[in-house]
Order: structure tokens, then sequence, then C-alpha cells
């Protein structure tokens, strides 16, 4: 069971209040952060927010390319020597080496029936979570024998009445994930991870309700995807490891 990753600067801002010792030198740091670009009223900037709980990211060159309300990853790097006091700019300076739009999936608060596959769906191999912020939740999910440029269509849904199963002792509920190829790649192939971006903001308030109702401080959730289809079409469902967040606390 794993605690839902939020991608956090914490241990980054220990080392860039830290100094080198006995050289002078400066503290740099490159990560891949997943976000979501937003204008900040209070710093008047363009920034990308990669956690609930922390400063965002700002570079100059980079701001002109983010748009407010879309998903990205971003390889950046912060330096100390460019952070003296981020706690007064109220953002990290960073320097990024790469970025990308991520696409949105679709979330949709009605199960679909997980018997029956849809028209060009596709099997998932693997899905990785790596970050939720702002009511998004990244995932990657891996994928095999994909055509060049092909399209596909990402989808978590959900029943809106919220059952669970029981592992481990804790109820935990379900997302679906399905993936659709809507358009034809070319003829060569390859293995790829795909990253989405899905707001789950209203899943997560409701089953974070229902759990706190209960007198509990966390709840539990599990992403199910099909790992293969049979001779006749028939989807085989697979789920990833439970994983859970920590309600947060009234102030």
């Amino acid at each position: 069971m794993k605690k839902l990753f939020f991608c956090s600067m914490l241990a980054v801002g220990a080392m860039l209040m830290s100094s080198c010792l006995g050289d002078g030198g400066s503290n740099e740091y490159t990560y891949t952060y997943y976000g979501v670009a937003d204008y900040s009223l209070t710093t008047g900037k363009t920034v990308l927010h990669f956690s609930d709980a922390d400063y965002p990211l700002y570079s100059s060159t980079l701001a002109l390319q983010l748009n407010e309300g879309e998903c990205y990853y971003v390889t950046a790097t912060i330096k100390s020597d460019d952070n003296p006091d981020v706690a007064t700019t109220g953002y990290y300076n960073a320097i990024p080496t790469a970025f990308d739009i991520i696409n949105k999936g679709q979330v949709i608060p009605i199960k679909s029936d997980t018997a029956v596959a849809k028209q060009n769906e596709m099997a998932t191999t693997n899905v990785e979570l790596v970050n939720y912020v702002k009511g998004y939740l990244f995932v990657n999910s891996y994928h095999e024998a994909v055509g060049g440029s092909q399209k596909n269509e990402f989808e978590f849904s959900y029943d809106s009445e919220l059952p669970t199963i029981t592992s481990g002792g804790n109820d935990v509920y379900q997302l679906y994930l399905r993936v659709r190829k809507v358009q034809d790649g070319t003829s060569v192939t390859s293995n790829l991870i795909i990253p989405n971006a899905y707001n789950v903001k209203r899943f997560f308030d409701n089953i974070s309700n229902v759990e706190k109702a209960k007198g509990k401080d966390k709840y539990y959730f599990r992403i199910n995807y099909i790992k293969s289809f049979d001779k006749d079409s028939v989807p085989t469902w697979t789920s990833s490891e439970v994983q859970y967040n920590t309600i947060p606390k009234e102030s």
C-alpha cells in the first residue's frame, strides 16, 4: 500500500538553505515536475504549481509559453544562488531544459461496462501515479505496439454511488481507466509511456467526505485497467496497488 506521491520541494528547500561546506559553491537540483499552470495574483506571474503544499516554479522564458489551467511536465534545475529567499518571492526560480503539455483525460461519474470492450480499445501493461495537484491526478500509462502519431482517448470512470472493496482492513474506492485508439498511426510501432492528467477533484472530495464522516483520517483508492483481451475481445482487468491520501484537517 502506497501513499499517493505529492511532488514536494521540501527536501530541495532544505538543500537550498544549506551551503556547500568549505568550497563556497552553489547547490542545485534537477527534476521533472508535473503540474498545473496558473497566473498568481500574489506574484503577478504565470507559474507552475507542482504541489498544493509548496511554492510554485517560475521561469521568465517558460512563463511566456504556459497557458493558465493547462497541465505540463517541466524538467528544470533549481539553483540556491537563484533562490536566496523563496518565502519572499513566493516561487522557485527555475532553469527549464524541457517541457511539454500533458493531455487531459476524461473523468466520468458513471462506471462503464467492464465486461465489454469498447471499439478499438487498448490494453495497458502498467500504470504509475505521479502527482496530485490542483485537483489533477497525473498518471503515466504503459502501452505496447503503439503506432507512430497514433491518437488515443483516455478515460477514468467511477460509480457515483462510491462502492468499495475491502483490502487490508480498509475501504478502497475504485477508478476505471480505459484507453481507446481514435486514429491510426504509422506501421512503425513502439512501446510507450503516455502521461495524462485527470481532474478527479470531485471524486476525491466525495470519498474524503465519506471517510471523514466515519472518523477516518485517510481515504484509499486504486486504479483498475485492462491488461489483455481474449480471442473474443473480452477484457481481463487488473489493478494498481492501493493508494491513500491523508484527509486535510480543518483549519
